[in-house]
């Protein structure tokens, strides 16, 4: 994992976020997602803040970076308490901060809670804001190796009794899903790192037993006779060091 890359990309785009901002989140809000599990982790958030950044710039969206920082690092607060409704449990966590009243009118105030909650939108419900419509899109994995990662640290929390090979099945037909052309996952603003991916994503999918020896690799995975549980996954991906951003 190229965490310190990471840190150093996020301090670049960050140089005009509110300094005591930042501090404050860095300080009160990072933490807590030492409760979620390991693949909604500060990683996670890190790489969540650096692509929203990307986005805005890439873009040219012209969107206020305070406003981005504080949604993308409140996003997934509370996912441990339900998976299911974390997106507002975590609008919840936001507008319920009374130091946020600090850096933001009640208007952002307002526009970065529904940007929170409209992070997870369907094609059915979109965005209410450019904002939702950025931490949606930013919130979508642009390497594979992540998503292979994050996808078994999930699985340690909902499937860890699952033999690796059973596990390694359901996860070809749920990624050849998800990222298939036929019903491509929902992305609002597209740049050429995520156009990349996708194609890159969806020819490796061609060749399933590519994929689950890449899926194997990329985690560290000793056994396919293993449980889930039972694999450590790629250790490195948990970073526990003090951040300065």
């Amino acid at each position: 994992m190229e965490t310190q890359k990471i840190l150093e990309e996020i301090k670049k785009y960050t140089i005009d976020v509110e300094p005591e901002l930042k501090k404050y989140i860095l300080n009160n809000i990072f933490p807590e997602y030492s409760k979620n599990d390991k693949g909604h982790g500060i990683l996670h958030i890190l790489e969540v803040i650096r692509r929203s950044f990307a986005l805005n710039q890439n873009l040219n969206l012209g969107l206020d970076k305070n406003m981005i920082f504080a949604i993308a690092s409140y996003h997934d607060l509370g996912k441990y308490i339900n998976s299911d409704i974390h997106e507002k449990i975590a609008a919840d966590f936001f507008i319920k901060d009374e130091n946020m009243k600090k850096f933001f009118t009640d208007e952002q105030r307002i526009i970065i809670k529904e940007a929170i909650e409209d992070h997870r939108s369907s094609k059915k419900d979109h965005p209410r804001t450019k904002y939702g419509e950025l931490i949606s899109s930013a919130d979508r994995n642009t390497r594979i190796e992540i998503v292979f990662i994050r996808s078994f640290f999930v699985a340690h929390e909902r499937m860890p009794e699952t033999n690796i090979e059973e596990y390694l099945d359901f996860t070809y037909k749920r990624l050849s899903k998800r990222y298939g052309e036929e019903e491509p996952e929902n992305m609002f603003l597209e740049d050429e790192d995520y156009k990349t991916f996708l194609k890159d994503m969806r020819e490796l999918l061609k060749h399933e037993k590519e994929f689950k020896d890449r899926y194997c690799e990329v985690n560290h995975i000793k056994s396919r006779q293993h449980k889930v549980c039972e694999e450590e996954g790629e250790a490195d991906y948990v970073f526990t060091e003090n951040l300065i951003i």
